[in-house]
């Protein structure tokens, strides 16, 4: 297996760099993601058809939040028993255990279902075709309730890094729940996980490590999940591997605690974690995030404190109160001056989703200044309405005022991006994408503005490779161009 993984993974680089003529500057989207994925329900778990969803909202697992498929409520990171049964039957070009009907449809691939003598309900197997018609209601991934008392017996879970039982036994209503993935482990005591990625950048360094970080998480009893991630830094401020400002190479990013399983998706947690503001890019150049202090590789954009919200079918809102953490992942509730708070709200339909967030920031002036923020993020999905479409868009734009280092003098800034992906087979996502930011509203032509095309492939479960080519323009002229190409294993 290992060596068939590394024969793709080579094919996968040789592919790209010789048929590729120009591709976007990121990494990988994943709100694409919560914003494409309301086409149907089986890319996220097995049916069997006799399970539907409870009528009461409330009661509703399924989601389109990131919630669905991540550990984290604000996503990244460890995936749940959602995620992990995604990225085996939706992603992969090859290998996929069960692809979507819907997929199956806008690729040609679908056969419709036989019948049965009434007519009304479909013979198929679990995950080809969902009770509800097309454009109705989703089945729920977890949470749902069975039509009989003795629904088919699930699976023995044995399958992905999942283990064991909650000490009390587990099966909370809105728990995942075995049979609806598989063989994978739904409500597992220990759940593992990483993600890898290696670079290459035109602009330099050539090939560095981007991510290296390992998850775990804790179920010990219903309702309560300790979760936590370490990691390596592939690039940190100065040259020495402990460098003068104290980021070390090796740490603790996230490490919190969490009460969830509620109805309506509502939980509240402690602990150490990426505040949630707009969308989380898995990009850690997007100009609406680190500009914002929001990407995800400085370990000083962490914060210390509490969140508390809902991830329910299909509004959503947060709200979190913090202190500032320190660049030190080695003591990750060592605080800095400061504190912070920020709010998110909004709706995430099948086929379009609206959200907007505030943030605000007091630090001392060294460490950021103090900032106010506020973003405005949408999606649209037409391949919901129309099933031969395969494509989804995101877009969002950000404003913040701050305060320029050393002068100390206000500010502010602004940046928006669009990004338009199409999927013309299974394994393959094609993007376009253009991205805005002016950095200093009182200084005249320092603006940018970035596009680009961009292609990845998810040869097989756990691997992708990513390549994108971008120009950058400024108000005065061009800024040059990059091609960047990622290789990133996860499971």
């Amino acid at each position: 297996m290992s060596a068939r993984n590394a024969l793709l993974s080579v094919a996968a680089l040789l592919l790209l760099v010789a048929t590729l003529v120009g591709t976007p500057g990121r990494a990988t989207a994943t709100p694409l993601y919560t914003v494409r994925e309301g086409r149907t329900c089986d890319n996220c778990h097995a049916l069997p058809n006799d399970w539907v969803d409870p009528p009461e909202m409330a009661r509703r697992k399924c989601t389109l939040s990131c919630s669905g498929c991540h550990v984290d409520p604000g996503g990244g990171g460890l995936r749940t028993v959602s995620g992990v049964y995604f990225g085996r039957s939706t992603l992969p070009m090859f290998w996929a255990v069960d692809r979507p009907w819907a997929d199956k449809k806008a690729h040609g691939e679908y056969v419709e279902p036989e019948v049965s003598s009434a007519g009304s309900q479909p013979l198929s197997s679990a995950g080809s075709q969902p009770l509800s018609s097309a454009g109705s209601q989703p089945l729920s991934s977890a949470g749902s309730q069975p039509l009989s008392s003795a629904p088919t017996a699930p699976p023995k879970p044995t399958g992905g890094l999942a283990f064991g039982r909650p000490l009390d036994g587990g099966g909370a209503e809105m728990a995942f729940l075995d049979g609806r993935y598989g063989d994978l482990n739904a409500d597992a005591l220990l759940r593992l996980g990483a993600d890898l990625r290696l670079g290459a950048w035109t602009a330099g360094p050539k090939v560095f490590p981007m991510q290296g970080d390992a998850y775990a998480a804790v179920h010990p009893k219903e309702h309560l999940t300790l979760s936590t991630t370490v990691g390596l830094r592939g690039r940190i401020r100065g040259p020495a591997a402990d460098d003068p400002d104290g980021q070390s190479r090796f740490g603790v990013r996230d490490l919190w605690l969490m009460t969830h399983e509620w109805p309506m998706n509502t939980y509240a947690r402690v602990g150490r974690f990426l505040p949630q503001f707009g969308w989380r890019l898995d990009d850690h150049t997007a100009y609406t995030r680190r500009p914002f202090g929001l990407s995800q590789e400085d370990p000083a954009n962490r914060i210390i404190g509490a969140e508390f919200g809902f991830n329910g079918n299909y509004p959503y809102a947060n709200i979190a109160a913090w202190v500032p953490g320190s660049r030190r992942p080695d003591n990750p509730f060592e605080p800095t001056d400061g504190y912070g708070g920020a709010l998110n709200a909004g709706y995430r339909d099948l086929g379009w989703q609206v959200g907007a967030s505030a943030m605000l920031r007091s630090r001392p002036e060294g460490a950021g200044g103090d900032t106010k923020d506020a973003s405005l993020q949408w999606g649209f999905n037409p391949w919901f309405y129309w099933p031969t479409l395969p494509v989804a868009y995101l877009g969002e734009v950000a404003y913040g005022t701050l305060e320029r280092p050393y002068s100390g003098r206000g500010t502010a800034q602004h940046a928006w991006f669009h990004d338009v992906s199409w999927l013309p087979r299974p394994g393959i996502t094609l993007h376009a994408r253009h991205d805005f930011w002016d950095p200093d509203h009182e200084i005249r032509d320092d603006e940018f503005h970035r596009a680009g095309l961009g292609v990845e492939w998810v040869p097989i479960p756990s691997l992708t490779a990513r390549l994108d080519v971008r120009r950058a323009f400024t108000a005065v002229g061009s800024g040059g161009a990059d091609g960047f190409l990622q290789l990133h294993g996860w499971f």
